[in-house]
């Protein structure tokens, strides 16, 4: 509104002007020497007049926009200058200095509030830019780097390089386990990253939790299952030998003594091998466990090579064709055009695959009809190799499903309880994991690498 009162009173100047000296020309050319050319003298003052109102006017706007550049909020214009003209256009411009302010001041509270939000977080943030130069790092992220939170941020990554190579390798998306050195305690680090952009800037946000106590938690868990499986086996296989022995002792021992060899009849050598051959049976029966047990300790460094992931479904399909013909089982592959290659140790991966195909073949027994499993594999969110192992066989009890992979928990009569231990591990072996799920519909086990 100020600028548009300076443009009109300039326009009428600048009338006025055109309009003296046409008059005072036109004037003095039908009438000479009359004095019609003193008309001419009014356009030196009404021209200076508006050079000084546009020169004053861009001059205080220079003004204003200096001091917006430095910060300097503190620039009024007087709200009564010396030419009405002007007064609006001050007047704007102070309303304008006062919400740049009010927006700074408001934009400033929010920044300390976020600062103070991010500091406060019992988990560790720090910001990298495309340079992997850090932008922001809170105290907890400082205390896991082992670093004084007074560092300067550009000196952080020379402080501790070893945990700021492994999060400068950080994909968007990613998340891995490290475990620093950081005094005389040891930490477990569980950093996860995601990426946010503005314009031509990316930035990736990185969090940083200590896992230790949870997976502190979650072994001596896993510890107390497996000695709760390892104990009831071994007594299962101890206590007839045990009793047997003490059965058996009762035929030659008699009253504190030996019996007479003449005494022992055929009925009683009969017995004796009997239970010889069930102390026997139970022997190698706890024996079988041990070796179970051992393949568990003992699998193989994976040898990591690139595969068809189609190659790979039929030759598994090619395996297990002569039983699920058996079982009448509708077996159908399906795999993501963009996942024509993956990478890992094929004969180990394999296995995995059968070991948990069998198992879903042991559950579709239990239909009359349409038994039926999906073998699929497709790329996940992270542009990884996701892989689906689906049946539509009865549902798996939820406190089931939690112990499923516990070395040797069985539920089949005849199962060692080590397939799907195994199938972890070697998951394990290969940076990924396993999970199952289990609903009316479908039991579905997925492996993600």
């Amino acid at each position: 509104m100020g600028y548009k009162r300076i443009t009109l009173n300039t326009v009428i100047g600048l009338v006025l002007i055109a309009a003296a000296a046409f008059t005072g020309g036109f004037l003095e050319a039908r009438y000479p020497q009359r004095g019609f050319l003193l008309i001419l003298l009014v356009i030196p003052p009404a021209g200076w007049a508006v050079f000084r109102m546009f020169t004053l006017a861009n001059r205080q706007i220079a003004f204003f926009f200096d001091a917006i550049r430095n910060d300097d909020f503190t620039l009024q214009f007087p709200s009564n200058p010396g030419q009405r003209s002007l007064q609006k256009l001050f007047q704007s411009l102070n309303n304008l200095s006062g919400k740049i302010r009010e927006i700074k001041l408001k934009n400033e509270y929010l920044e300390k509030y976020y600062q103070t939000f991010i500091q406060q977080a019992a988990t560790g943030l720090l910001a990298l830019n495309r340079d992997n130069e850090v932008e922001i790092m809170n105290d907890k992220a400082f205390e896991y780097a082992g670093i004084p939170p007074y560092t300067p941020l550009h000196l952080v990554p020379m402080r501790n390089p070893g945990l700021f190579a492994v999060l400068a390798a950080l994909n968007p998306g990613e998340a891995l386990t490290y475990t620093p050195a950081t005094g005389d305690t040891r930490i477990t680090l569980l950093a996860r990253t995601k990426e946010i952009r503005f314009g031509d800037k990316a930035t990736r946000i990185i969090s940083l939790q200590d896992i230790r106590q949870e997976l502190e938690a979650t072994e001596l868990d896993s510890w107390q299952k497996l000695i709760r499986v390892l104990t009831h086996e071994i007594m299962n296989s101890i206590a007839p030998i045990v009793s047997l022995t003490g059965s058996l002792r009762q035929f030659f021992v008699k009253q504190n003594g030996p019996v007479d060899p003449a005494d022992i009849d055929s009925e009683t050598i009969g017995n004796v091998i009997l239970g010889l051959d069930t102390i026997g049976e139970r022997g190698n029966g706890l024996v079988a466990f041990v070796d179970n047990y051992r393949k568990l300790t003992r699998i193989p460094k994976p040898e990591f090579t690139s595969f068809i992931v189609r190659e790979w479904f039929e030759t598994v399909t090619l395996l297990l064709k002569s039983r699920l013909d058996e079982w009448n089982v509708n077996f159908e592959t399906a795999v993501d055009p963009r996942l024509r290659e993956m990478s890992g140790d094929k004969t180990l991966l394999t296995q995995v695959l059968i070991n948990i195909l069998n198992n879903a073949l042991e559950a579709l027994a239990a239909l009359p009809e349409g038994r039926h499993i999906l073998l699929t594999a497709e790329l996940s969110h992270q542009n990884r190799p996701l892989i689906r192992i689906s049946n539509n066989g009865p549902r798996i009890p939820g406190d089931v499903l939690d112990k499923i992979f516990i070395p040797f928990f069985t539920t089949r009569e005849q199962g060692s309880g080590i397939g799907l231990s195994l199938s972890r591990q070697i998951m394990r072996l290969h940076k990924g994991y396993i999970h199952a799920e289990s609903s009316e519909k479908a039991t579905t086990f997925v492996l993600t690498f």
